[in-house]
């Protein structure tokens, strides 16, 4: 003899049934809290490192000494977690630094233009600031930045290695950037991975001038 109650039990296991799958879904998808959804930006934290959006922004005189020594790191790493992660802090700040050239590289993978400026034309070659010119946008932006650079640096002896032998001072205006991509692992927060260019090993060093908006003499 079949109950009356069987139907009613059967709907019950099957509205059951679909309400886990639909909650299996959600935890899947659903980041925790705290968390970064994922996303699929080309290289890390590229909307931030190619903003215009500050270019606007009034510039802050900054020393790279002053940078090196006491600018506090983010708590930003190369984890996933980061990839997307927005501005924050002296991120949201535009500042002009002068320096010496060090070092220059056009052809970095993700086609920016990597340049390494130290304070003094004979200052530590690891005591330097990197800053980074995107490639050029529509509007052309970063194209005026790298084409006032080739005309600052015109001439000056660079290696096949990049090291400029005889440094050319110059300014840079853009906004501040902490590349938490190459930061040292767990038990190292306080360095970095050892494969940001040329510079110290401090995870102060991690902080850039990228984008740079404007290249100008001293």
């Amino acid at each position: 003899m079949t109950s009356d109650l069987e139907p009613v039990v059967r709907e019950s296991a099957e509205s059951i049934k679909r309400f886990l799958a639909v909650a299996a879904l959600l935890a899947a998808t659903t980041p925790l809290a705290g968390q970064t959804p994922s996303c699929s930006e080309p290289h890390y934290r590229w909307s931030e490192k190619t903003d215009a959006s500050l270019a606007s922004v009034t510039p802050k005189r900054a020393f790279i000494s002053t940078i090196l020594k006491t600018w506090t790191p983010l708590a930003l790493t190369g984890q996933a977690l980061y990839t997307c992660a927005p501005r924050s802090s002296r991120e949201l700040e535009t500042y002009s630094v002068t320096g010496w050239v060090r070092y220059l590289e056009k052809h970095e993978s993700d086609g920016d233009w990597h340049l390494e400026l130290t304070r003094g034309s004979d200052s530590p070659r690891d005591s330097c600031l990197v800053v980074e010119i995107p490639p050029t946008l529509p509007d052309g932006l970063y194209g005026l930045a790298r084409a006032d650079l080739d005309r600052l640096v015109a001439g000056a002896p660079v290696t096949a290695a990049g090291e400029v032998t005889a440094p050319v001072r110059l300014r840079v205006i853009g906004t501040a950037f902490f590349d938490g991509e190459h930061r040292g692992g767990p038990d190292r927060r306080d360095q970095t991975d050892g494969s940001h260019g040329h510079c110290n090993l401090s995870a102060r060093a991690l902080w850039e001038i990228h984008p740079v908006y404007w290249v100008k003499p001293p």
